[in-house]
């Protein structure tokens, strides 16, 4: 599993948002690849299909939107509805869900 982590230059990874990614990992107990991923601006941000600062995605498919991404990218910061409200990083919650479905999607492929 390749886990992709992206964040713009400007704004940096995010302690909160680091956090909760490994929360996701120790509750999942999945073994993954994390690659960092930096974003320099807007244009990077419209090649890399970027939705703001900080952006994971599981396998590929992005932990808020799931394959059904918006066509709008940017480089600034992105803001998730988290339980406590708007935060600019994702929920344990939301990480953790979105890597159990990608464990069920392989395991799918797999038969």
């Amino acid at each position: 599993m390749k886990i992709e982590f992206a964040y713009s230059k400007s704004t940096g990874r995010g302690r909160d948002a680091e956090e909760a990614l490994r929360q996701a990992l120790e509750a999942t107990e999945v073994q993954a690849e994390v690659v960092y991923v930096e974003v320099t601006d807007s244009e990077d941000a419209k090649s890399k299909k970027f939705l703001g600062s900080p952006s994971i995605r599981v396998d590929g498919i992005d932990v808020e939107y799931g394959d059904r991404e918006p066509d709008e990218y940017q480089a600034g910061t992105r803001y998730y509805n988290t339980p406590q409200g708007w935060k600019p990083f994702p929920h344990a919650r939301l990480i953790a869900n979105t890597i159990l479905e990608a464990m069920h999607r392989e395991d799918a492929r797999k038969g």
